[in-house]
């Protein structure tokens, strides 16, 4: 593969990485096993559900962004699963510091193995929450791919959205 083609997709490492934070983040978290339904790439982010967190991550490699979309139902099961309350009782405060967090730990899981593997640094952003059914998000650096990984748990499901651009 030519070094222009090899820049246009996403390293199999890296998309390895967010799947296996994915899970271990929402197992160890929030006590929720979930599985990959989907990985398909995509032009452009798409909205996936209602809440949305957004991290940024930097670094010597490259750079990209993260989106972790959930529906509103799942998110207070999820959240309501991190802090041990009742999902019915969830606040929006609750809910988007929640989500928020979540972005944080599986882009902190995947920028930690992404580190080891191209012995370059990273750094996070503060993860951003958007709200709003079909909510659209422009963040990604240009001519960068996207890839969008829908996982299921509890007969619903979820994406985290990725765009990457290496730089080396």
């Amino acid at each position: 593969m030519s070094e222009v083609s090899e820049k246009k997709v996403l390293d199999a490492k890296l998309v390895n990485a967010l799947i296996k934070s994915t899970q271990d983040v929402l197992g160890t978290m929030a006590n929720t096993t979930v599985s990959v339904k989907d990985v398909r790439p995509q032009a452009s982010y798409v909205a996936g559900g209602d809440i949305s967190a957004l991290i940024g991550i930097t670094g010597e490699g490259g750079e990209g962004m993260v989106a972790l979309s959930f529906p509103i139902k799942l998110a207070n099961l999820i959240v309501s699963r991190l802090i041990g309350t009742n999902a019915e009782t969830i606040s929006a405060e609750d809910r988007s510091d929640g989500i928020g967090e979540l972005v944080n730990m599986i882009s902190g899981n995947t920028k930690t193995s992404l580190s080891a593997e191209t012995h370059s640094n990273y750094r996070l952003s503060l993860p951003s929450i958007i709200l709003g059914s079909g909510h659209e998000i422009s963040a990604s650096p240009k001519n960068c791919p996207y890839l969008c990984i829908v996982f299921e748990t509890e007969d619903q499901t979820f994406s985290l959205q990725v765009s990457f651009k290496f730089t080396n």
